[in-house]
């Protein structure tokens, strides 16, 4: 009997680690191919190593597919975030009379997902993923750059500030109730696909003391009055007793999922409820992946969240 589960646990051994390993040596450790489209070559700071690189776009478009969505959801929503992703890039690229990155003047972009948008490498991103789905979700991602080659996103003529967020829950938001300023293309539209999203809703709860110490307010001050609501339910403006801020700041201050939140006091602690995760503005990622599963394609995606808007093709060039 102890023979035989020794031998049971030796032919676990090779088919959990000593089978894997041999696949990798046999396909000379390289098992993820490389995006082969968008040559042109941009320069990116990565904020986690705090350095320069260099890479050509396409390379670095499979790198955001990676980062900012999840490799199951359905290829649909994947090519769509690819040419979201597409052109927010191009509009940011120097050479093509973009700003660049503001925060990094030599780059053209950065992986800080705060401040531009997320990226891996394909070789971290599949270290995230169970081994023998490694290369399938990998070449998804390849397919979603490669089917989508060259195409952007326009507003009369011009490409769009493409933003894009988590889960809108439920509606998502014109610009100016966020940033205030009033975009034709970033309208509130009606959502119901994101609802399967793990974040669609959350509750964090605080006590009193750190409120008013997140919100930089004297705790004997503290005094939370929303003055102004979106039609979708979102702050706009809040008084925290010290100063009138931006629903988008006061979520961001509390560490909140979202603006779209309400709360009870009881006593010395805040329960927050959170509807939602991100600004809301433009593309919901989650949503996107609803569509998708409902026969929805990549381009009705993006002429659902985005107004009025154009998918056309662009050359990069090499």
């Amino acid at each position: 009997m102890l023979k035989k589960t020794g031998l049971v646990l030796l032919v676990m051994l090779v088919l959990l680690l000593i089978l894997p390993a041999l696949i990798v040596k046999s396909c000379g450790g390289r098992i993820l191919p490389d995006v082969k489209v968008d040559p042109i070559t941009i320069s990116v700071w990565n904020h986690k190593t705090e350095e320069l690189i260099t890479m050509p776009l396409g390379e670095y478009l499979g790198g955001v597919v990676a980062a900012e969505m999840p490799a199951q959801f359905h290829i649909e929503a994947l090519k769509a975030q690819a040419i979201v992703a597409r052109t927010y890039t191009i509009a940011k690229l120097r050479a093509s009379g973009g700003g660049g990155c503001n925060r990094h003047p030599e780059a053209d972009i950065c992986t800080d997902h705060t401040h531009c948008q997320a990226w891996t490498s394909k070789e971290a991103a599949a270290a995230n993923w169970p081994f023998f789905r490694q290369r399938t979700y990998w070449r998804k991602i390849v397919r979603a750059v490669t089917e989508t080659q060259n195409l952007v996103i326009t507003f009369e003529g011009k490409l769009i500030d493409a933003v894009y967020h988590s889960t809108c829950g439920g509606s998502t938001e014109n610009s100016e109730d966020v940033w205030s300023n009033k975009v034709a293309y970033l309208r509130a539209v009606q959502c119901d696909y994101c609802r399967f999203s793990p974040r669609y809703t959350e509750t964090v709860r605080l006590t009193a003391a750190e409120v008013a110490d997140k919100l930089g307010v004297p705790l004997a001050e503290l005094k939370i009055n929303v003055l102004e609501r979106s039609s979708t339910g979102r702050i706009i403006n809040v008084n925290t007793g010290k100063e009138i801020i931006r629903g988008l700041e006061f979520r961001g201050r509390l560490g909140l999922r979202s603006s779209k939140v309400s709360w009870l006091q009881e006593e010395e602690e805040y329960s927050f409820t959170t509807v939602g995760y991100g600004h809301a503005v433009g593309m919901c990622q989650y949503g996107a992946d609803g569509m998708a599963r409902q026969g929805y394609t990549a381009l009705d995606i993006i002429g659902t969240y985005y107004t009025g808007v154009q998918v056309v093709s662009v050359q990069t060039g090499e």
